[in-house]
C-alpha cells in the first residue's frame, strides 16, 4: 500500500507541476516523508526535480527573453543550495514550514485586495538577491523551494510561459547543486539511487499531461491557478508542521 500511495503522491504532483511549473516536491515529499523519513524523500526527489525541470526549461525555451532577473536569483540561490543540503539534517522543518505559510498566505491577501500587483525592476533589484539566497536554502535543507519562488515570480507578472521557464530554471539548478552535495555528502545509496530513477517514470508519463492543459489556459485563469496552488500549499505546509 505504502508504494501506491508514494506513486500517487508523485503522478499528482507531476501534473501540478506540469500545469504551474511547481507542485512536485510539495505534493510527493510531505507524503514521502511520513513513510520513508525526511532525509531520505529529500535524497530520492532530488534527481527526478533535475529531469522534470530541465524537460519544462526544454519546452518552455521560446520564453526566455521575457524572463526577468534569472542570473541574480540563481547566482545567489546556488550559495544558499548548498548551506541548505549541508544542515539538511538538523534544520528544524516545521519552523520553516510555518514562516513559509505565513509568507505565501501575506502575499496572496495582497494580491486579492490588489489583483494588478506587479512588482517593479527597481524594486526586484534589491530583492531578488535575498529572495534567490533563501530558495536556494529552502531546497537545499526541505526540498521544496517552489512555494517562496511561486510567491515571488508570480509578483512579476510574466506571460504563463515565462513564469514556467523561469521557475523550471531557478529549481534545475537548485536540484543540481543538491544533488552534488548530497552525493559529495554520502547520502546516496544504491537502493535510493534506484528509488530516484523508480520516481521518474510516473513524472515522464504524467508530466507531459500537465504541460498541455497550461498551454491551453487564458493568463488571467493561469494567475489564478497559480494563486489557489499558493494557498493549498501554504494550507499543507501548517498541517504538516502541526502533525510533526
Amino acid at each position: 500500500m505504502d508504494i501506491v500511495v508514494i506513486v500517487a503522491a508523485i503522478a499528482v504532483g507531476a501534473f501540478v507541476k506540469g500545469v504551474t511549473g511547481t507542485g512536485l516536491p510539495q505534493i510527493a515529499i510531505p507524503i514521502m516523508a511520513a513513510i520513508l523519513g525526511v532525509e531520505r524523500a529529500v535524497v530520492i526527489m532530488a534527481i527526478p526535480g533535475i529531469a522534470s525541470n530541465a524537460w519544462l526549461v526544454w519546452a518552455n525555451r521560446d520564453a526566455a527573453a521575457a524572463t526577468r532577473d534569472l542570473r541574480v536569483l540563481t547566482a545567489t540561490g546556488i550559495v544558499g543550495a548548498v548551506a541548505g543540503t549541508i544542515v539538511l539534517t538538523a534544520v528544524n522543518g516545521r519552523l520553516l514550514s510555518v514562516a513559509l505559510a505565513l509568507v505565501i498566505l501575506g502575499y496572496v491577501l495582497v494580491v486579492v485586495r490588489r489583483p494588478h500587483l506587479s512588482l517593479p525592476p527597481r524594486l526586484t533589484r534589491w530583492t531578488s538577491p535575498p529572495v534567490g539566497m533563501m530558495a536556494g536554502g529552502l531546497h537545499g535543507a526541505t526540498g521544496v523551494s517552489g512555494p517562496l519562488l511561486t510567491t515571488y515570480l508570480h509578483g512579476f507578472a510574466l506571460a504563463p510561459p515565462a513564469y514556467v521557464f523561469s521557475v523550471s530554471v531557478l529549481l534545475l539548478v537548485f536540484a543540481t547543486v543538491q544533488v552534488v552535495t548530497i552525493a559529495g555528502l554520502g547520502l546516496y545509496t544504491a537502493d535510493r539511487l534506484l528509488d530516484s530513477l523508480l520516481a521518474l517514470v510516473p513524472i515522464a508519463v504524467v508530466l507531459p499531461l500537465g504541460h498541455r492543459l497550461s498551454r491551453r489556459l487564458p493568463t488571467d485563469v493561469f494567475r489564478r491557478t497559480v494563486l489557489i496552488g499558493l494557498v493549498v500549499t501554504a494550507v499543507v505546509l501548517v498541517v504538516n508542521a502541526v502533525r510533526g
